[in-house]
């Protein structure tokens, strides 16, 4: 029973998605209509990511990569750029978590064997802004853009131009800041070198593809999840014990959840009542994702949400995943870095983040208006 309670309060947010789902089963009591709520394509694709990043990153396969790109370097602007970078393009192939996951840690080491830790702080902000923006281009790249894309059957090129105006004016505010922040100021080169381990990389390579297929919808998710499952017992299976359990299970929580309140139509009209344009709609995903942050909001909203204006709500989550430290589950990541190796920084780091992803997501709103 302890190890029970200790899993479940590991993660308050999953706490949290427990809780208000055991509360709306008091309202609507468990019925076979249980089942409509569960989206398992999108906890078989998650759960094949984390799979395939977890052996990759196993093999060194990111470390190998990131190390190849910083190698010889010899300014700080030119390896805060590559860093930064790095967290931008990859977090378009995999969770923007499992990015800063992988490169935060690497990142730190760069910055160790450079004596450069000063600047560790800023280079963790822009790398969860780099992280979260390069991974809202793409379904497979966010939670809630594998939740939103799969469930909602959105077409691929509608997404991705909702989508892009947010990765591309990121991406321009992203090299200004570096430009602005760093100088070109020399430090000494690494000349480590970092090598795959064995075969088992292309093992992960092909469920990572799986998975991509599987968002995609060439693969049907019964077989996608039987053939990652007897890869990973086969070749991997103390990969098991790194799969992000909490996050599937949150997802599993505010599917009942917002299931739940869906039939309660008190909650059904006001819902309704607010989402009643596009305006609205991005805004409230917005605001939303600030309080619970982006994935719950994604969920809860997208339950509401007329589909003609389901792809406002794509991009008001996904700018909701700036300003406050809550609005994405990734930022907890690198929050928990930060707090862990420079506890005497956390002030710094709560203030210039706020500040930082504030500007943000204010140029980002005003460019997607300018732009409809």
């Amino acid at each position: 029973m302890k190890a029970i309670f200790n899993f479940i309060y590991k993660d308050k947010v999953f706490f949290i998605a427990l809780i208000v789902a055991l509360i709306s089963m008091i309202f609507v009591p468990i019925n076979p209509g249980y089942i409509e709520y569960i989206n398992i394509e999108v906890l078989v694709v998650m759960f094949s990511l984390m799979i395939s990043v977890a052996g990759m990153t196993d093999q060194h396969f990111f470390t190998m990569i990131a190390v190849k790109m910083v190698k010889h370097l010899k300014d700080m602007r030119t390896i805060a750029l590559v860093i930064v970078m790095a967290s931008f393009f990859l977090g378009m192939l995999v969770t923007n978590d499992a990015v800063l996951l992988t490169l935060v840690p690497f990142m730190l080491f760069v910055m160790g064997k450079i004596g450069r830790t000063k600047e560790s702080i800023i280079i963790v902000i822009l790398m969860t802004l780099a992280a979260n923006l390069g991974s809202a281009l793409t379904p497979m790249g966010d939670p809630q853009n594998i939740y939103l894309y799969t469930n909602y059957d959105l077409p691929f090129w509608a997404f991705m131009q909702s989508t892009a105006v947010i990765t591309i004016t990121g991406f321009v505010l992203l090299l200004i800041s570096i430009w602005l922040i760093f100088k070109q100021d020399l430090v000494t080169p690494i000349v480590e070198d970092v090598k795959i381990k064995d075969y088992r990389i292309y093992v992960y390579f092909t469920t990572f593809f799986i998975a991509i297929f599987t968002v995609l919808g060439f693969i049907p998710a019964e077989i996608a999840i039987v053939i990652v499952l007897i890869f990973s017992l086969i070749f991997g299976r103390h990969l098991l014990k790194k799969v992000d359990y909490h996050l599937l299970m949150t997802f599993f929580m505010f599917f009942i959840f917002t299931g739940n309140i869906g039939q309660m139509d008190v909650i059904k009209t006001f819902f309704e009542a607010i989402l009643n344009n596009e305006h609205s709609v991005f805004f409230t995903g917005i605001l939303t994702s600030q309080f619970i942050s982006n994935v719950p909001a994604a969920v809860l909203l997208s339950t509401f949400t007329p589909s003609a204006y389901m792809l406002n709500l794509l991009q008001g989550v996904n700018i909701g995943a700036m300003g406050t430290l809550i609005g994405s589950l990734a930022s907890l990541i690198t929050f928990k870095f930060v707090t862990r190796l420079y506890p005497e920084r956390f002030k710094e780091y709560l203030i210039k983040y706020t500040i930082i992803c504030i500007i943000y997501m204010t140029v980002i709103i005003c460019v997607v208006y300018i732009l409809k």
